[in-house]
Parts: C-alpha cells; structure tokens; sequence
C-alpha cells in the first residue's frame, strides 16, 4: 500500500503485508459463496465481485503519522468514505473508490491503540446492488430489533 514508506517506520514496528492470490481467494470464497447462497443471498452476491485483496498489519512504535498519511491517500486518489464508525476502541473507516457507478476499490482502515489494520479490495460492483445491498441488511437488522 503505497501510503506507507519504509523509512518512516521504526525499527521495532513491525509490518507483516499479505497479498492473497485469487486462486486462494477465489477457492475459499465458492465454498463460502455456497453456504450463503442457501442463507443470505446477498453476502454471496458481494464475495463474487472480489477480484483481488491484500491485507496489511502494522504493529508497534514508529505508526504515529501513518492515519495521517492513509486519509492523504484517501483525498489524492479521490475514495469516498462510506463509514466509519468506533467499536471496542477501534477506528474503522470504509472507503470506496468509483467510477462510472462502478465500486472498484474498497479500502478499510482499522486503527486501535496497538495495531493497524489495512484491507484493499479490488471488486467490480455496481452502485444499484450495493445499495440493495444496504437496504438489504438495514431491513434485516430492523426486523431483528422488532423481534427482539
């Protein structure tokens, strides 16, 4: 991920990055893809447009700046934040970048007092299904909340 130089790092950080090899991604993610298929539809929709990921963790001194440096990265290559929200002290921000109502990357954030967390998603997903997709769980959640 480019918003982060070695040399701002330092030496007792330690960064472990992974890219997954959509061979992988993508035998995971049919047999993932057939379980939800029978229970939710919609999940199994969005792990179809998965093209590729990578997953970065940054762990110990020397991360000062570096939420700094990715919401520079943000504005640049013009994402759009779709959330952000706090849970048990983490930051966790959902960031999209689109093109022709195309969400082509998706980029989360997850900060805590320890470690950093970073997912970039490469996806080809159209505007009109995610938003079916929000609805989708928002109704869900909804009728969750009148059960209970």
């Amino acid at each position: 991920m480019s918003f982060i130089d070695k040399k701002d790092l330092t030496n007792d950080t330690e960064v472990v990055s992974v890219r997954v090899p959509m061979f992988m991604t993508k035998a995971f993610l049919r047999g993932k893809i057939k379980e939800l298929n029978e229970d939710d539809a919609i999940a199994a929709l969005a792990l179809r447009k998965i093209k590729k990921m990578k997953i970065m963790t940054i762990s110990g001194n020397g991360k000062d700046d570096l939420m700094k440096k990715f919401n520079a990265y943000l504005v640049k290559n013009k994402f759009e934040e779709l959330m952000s929200l706090y849970s048990e002290g983490s930051k966790i921000t959902i960031n999209t970048e689109i093109k022709n109502d195309q969400v082509k990357r998706v980029l989360l954030g997850i900060a805590d007092d320890e470690d950093y967390v970073f997912v970039d998603i490469k996806a080809d997903l159209d505007l009109n299904e995610l938003s079916k997709m929000i609805e989708y769980y928002e109704n869900k959640n909804e009728k969750a909340k009148i059960i209970n």
